[in-house]
C-alpha cells in the first residue's frame, strides 16, 4: 500500500540513486587503483616450488633454455599454459620471461608442475592486487640463494635481473637471467645486466630476453671481450632471445619456432671448458647490491 502525504497523494517511492553513485564510484576508484602498475618488494626471499631433483649436476653438460612465454598467449591469442609445456623437452634449466601471475597461483609454477621441474617466479609488477608480471625459471638442479635486481626504470614497465648459482660437476656456476625492456630504459638495463655479467665469477651464464640482436654495437662489444661467447653464434634464426657464458663451449644449439608463444623457444646443451675459475672480485651477495645500488643512482 502506498503512503499519502498531508494532502492526501500519493508519495513516490525514494530511489537509492545517492548510494548507487557512492557505490558507482569506490568501484571505479578501486579498479583505478588495482590498474596501476607498481614495483614489488624485491627484497622478498624467492624460494623454489619444490625440491628439485639434483642437489649438483655429476656431468660436464647441462641443458639450457630460454623462452620468452608472453603470458602464455600464443599467435592465434589464446592462452594455454599446456602448449607452452609442449615446447620445453629435457631441459635441466629455462629462463622464462612474461610470466604471469594469478591470486592462487602464476605461470611459472603451473609449468613446473606440469615438467616435474621445480619452478620460481620472480614478479617484477604488483597489480590487480596481485604479483602480476615478471621473470621465472624452471629447474631440476638446486639453486643458492636467489637475489633479485631491481633495474632503471622511467615508466612503469619494472623490470629485474636475477642472480643466483648452481653446482656442475665440481664447480660453482654463476646464473643470471634478465627481461630488458623495449622502452628508453633499454640502454641503462642493458647496461647493467651486461657489466654485472662481466663482474661474475667464470664459470657463468647469462640468459633473457635482452632485446637487442646480434648486429647492435654493444653486443659486438661485448662478444669482443676476451672468454665471452654467445651459444647462439653459429645459430640461425636467432632474435633478441640471449645465452651468453663465460667457460662453457656449445655441444648444440637451436631457435625452434612455435604457435604457442610471440617468441621462439631457444634450447642449448653447454659443456664446461676445462679451464681453472677466474677470481671473483665479489661474491654472489654483493654483486647484488652493488647492481641495485648503481640502479639506485640513476
Amino acid at each position: 500500500m502506498s503512503q499519502l502525504n498531508k494532502q492526501g497523494q500519493a508519495l513516490k517511492p525514494r530511489r537509492p540513486t545517492y548510494w548507487v553513485m557512492c557505490l558507482f564510484v569506490v568501484v571505479a576508484g578501486i579498479a583505478w587503483y588495482g590498474s596501476w602498475r607498481q614495483p614489488v618488494n624485491f627484497s622478498h626471499s624467492l624460494k623454489l616450488s619444490t625440491p628439485p631433483q639434483f642437489s649438483s649436476h655429476q656431468r660436464d653438460t647441462i641443458r639450457i633454455g630460454v623462452f620468452n612465454i608472453h603470458g602464455c598467449k600464443g599467435k592465434d591469442g589464446k592462452r594455454d599454459v599446456g602448449r607452452i609445456a609442449q615446447c620445453i623437452h629435457d631441459m635441466d634449466i629455462v629462463s622464462l620471461h612474461e610470466v604471469r601471475g594469478s591470486y592462487a597461483s602464476n605461470q611459472a609454477h603451473e609449468l613446473g608442475e606440469l615438467l616435474g621441474m621445480s619452478a620460481v617466479f620472480a614478479p617484477t609488477e604488483w597489480r590487480w592486487g596481485r604479483n602480476d608480471f615478471g621473470n621465472g625459471l624452471l629447474t631440476n638442479v638446486e639453486f643458492s640463494q636467489m637475489h633479485q635486481i631491481p633495474l632503471a626504470m622511467s615508466g612503469h614497465a619494472y623490470r629485474n635481473a636475477l642472480l643466483t648459482s648452481f653446482r656442475l660437476e665440481d664447480k660453482t656456476v654463476q646464473l643470471l637471467i634478465a627481461h630488458v625492456d623495449l622502452s628508453e630504459d633499454r640502454e641503462r638495463q642493458l647496461s647493467a645486466v651486461t657489466n654485472l655479467f662481466l663482474t661474475l665469477k667464470t664459470p657463468a651464464i647469462l640468459l633473457g630476453d635482452l632485446n637487442v640482436k646480434a648486429t647492435d654495437p654493444r653486443m659486438r662489444g661485448l662478444m669482443a671481450t676476451p672468454g665471452v661467447r654467445s651459444a647462439l653464434a653459429a645459430t640461425p634464426g636467432r632474435g633478441r632471445d640471449w645465452v651468453i657464458m663465460k667457460g662453457f663451449r656449445t655441444v648444440s644449439a637451436a631457435v625452434i619456432d612455435n604457435e604457442a608463444s610471440d617468441h621462439a623457444f631457444v634450447q642449448t646443451e653447454l659443456q664446461l671448458l676445462n679451464e681453472p675459475n677466474s677470481a671473483a672480485p665479489r661474491s654472489t651477495r654483493g654483486q647484488a647490491k652493488q647492481a641495485s645500488t648503481a640502479r639506485d643512482k640513476h
